[in-house]
């Protein structure tokens, strides 16, 4: 037989083979693609809130460098690792980066600004608090696919939306999500955003019974639906064990309630030694394994007299407080039972102490600028 007719039926079965694959790569759902860059963008905002988080817990003098970092070298490889895996010569999407902040052929990867007033996003703004990612199929890449060829062989194969490369922006904005609302007089001026203050732990309690306003106050907290409505379907119980998700509540109305029995007490004590619940909020020591504490931000309130026990009333958010819950001490049964999930603190670090302690604060009042620049703790698609 011929070498040269052998030697041409093999390029062409090469070619031929080749096409198959690349048709193959075109057959990513349009859905498969969106949701790629919205779980992407979301999974690089976490990495940006870490990051923050963990220079507030060294350093938080240097916060702002953290915020004013537009690469987010550690955020932009968490997102692209999840577009692509772990095999990205393989990948059925892409989404590039080159550390810009402009979406190129070269780059699908944006950090930036979000702005909770003008629900506006700027590529390489600052204070950085969002990610933008873009998804492609990998087919149709100019970089790593075959560029137009895939368009024409995308109507070839009936692929109905070629060149399709939709994009999503994950942003951290200030949103409450603990289950307790402190007062005013817990926020010093020196602990105003964006100085996060380590502070001696301070036990915090529901000073039921006190009729009138005191020096205690600073130590006070209540028991808070947020804005969910009381109903008899879900109580408190239900909300706190649920991991309910975050609110934007500044200057608008929550309930709050004291907490006699400690029952929220106890629920939050379940939650706070629950590794699953809130996992990516929760401070741990790298040598021992030993919670550290758990980042949460709670609402602050001018706190009325504390004349009712178990009855709620409304009261106005007024600040945010980021705070660092170091540990939760509640007597009595385990909290959150109803989901087969009870956790309690470990022995050691309570003994015969009740409540619940902090170890670092920072405030921000909802009237402030400061507010545009308050990380949130849970990312959330914005775009």
């Amino acid at each position: 037989m011929d070498t040269t007719y052998v030697s041409t039926l093999l390029v062409v079965f090469l070619v031929l083979a080749s096409l198959a694959v690349s048709i193959g790569y075109l057959y990513v759902d349009e859905d498969d693609l969106r949701s790629m860059a919205e779980v992407s963008s979301r999974t690089g905002a976490n990495a940006i809130k870490k990051r923050m988080l963990e220079q507030i817990s060294t350093d938080s003098g240097r916060l702002e460098s953290v915020l004013n970092d537009t690469v987010q070298t550690a955020a932009r490889s968490a997102a692209t690792d999840h577009a692509m895996g772990r095999f990205k010569e393989s990948a059925l999407m892409h989404a590039l980066n080159d550390n810009s902040n402009r979406l190129t052929t070269s780059n699908d990867v944006t950090v930036g600004f979000w702005n909770i007033s003008s629900h506006t996003y700027t590529p390489g703004g600052i204070p950085v608090n969002a990610m933008q990612v873009r998804t492609r199929r990998t087919a149709e890449s100019e970089t790593v696919g075959i560029g137009k060829l895939g368009n024409i062989l995308g109507i070839l194969a009936g692929v109905q939306k070629f060149d399709y490369t939709p994009d999503a922006v994950a942003a951290l904005p200030a949103r409450a999500n603990a289950n307790f609302a402190l007062c005013t007089e817990a926020c010093e001026s020196r602990c105003s955003f964006p100085n996060v203050c380590p502070i001696t732990e301070r036990k915090m309690v529901s000073n039921y019974g006190i009729q009138e306003k005191s020096s205690l106050d600073g130590d006070r907290l209540a028991a808070t639906y947020r804005m969910y409505q009381l109903n008899t379907a879900v109580n408190l119980s239900d909300m706190i064990c649920a991991g309910t998700t975050s609110q934007d509540i500044c200057r608008k109305e929550i309930l709050t309630s004291l907490d006699p029995q400690d029952n929220a007490l106890r629920d939050m004590e379940s939650m706070m030694y629950n590794p699953n619940a809130d996992a990516s909020n929760k401070e741990y020591d790298k040598d021992s394994g030993k919670l550290l504490g758990w980042w949460v931000i709670a609402p602050v309130t001018d706190c009325s007299n504390a004349s009712q026990e178990a009855g709620f009333e409304k009261s106005m958010v007024t600040r945010y407080a980021l705070v660092r819950i170091s540990r939760i001490c509640a007597p009595g049964a385990t909290g959150c039972q109803q989901n087969n999930s009870s956790f309690d603190a470990p022995a050691s670090i309570c003994g015969s102490d009740k409540g619940l302690y902090i170890d670092r604060i920072s405030c921000v009042s909802c009237s402030s600028k400061a507010l545009l620049a308050f990380p949130g703790l849970h990312p959330v698609l914005v775009k």
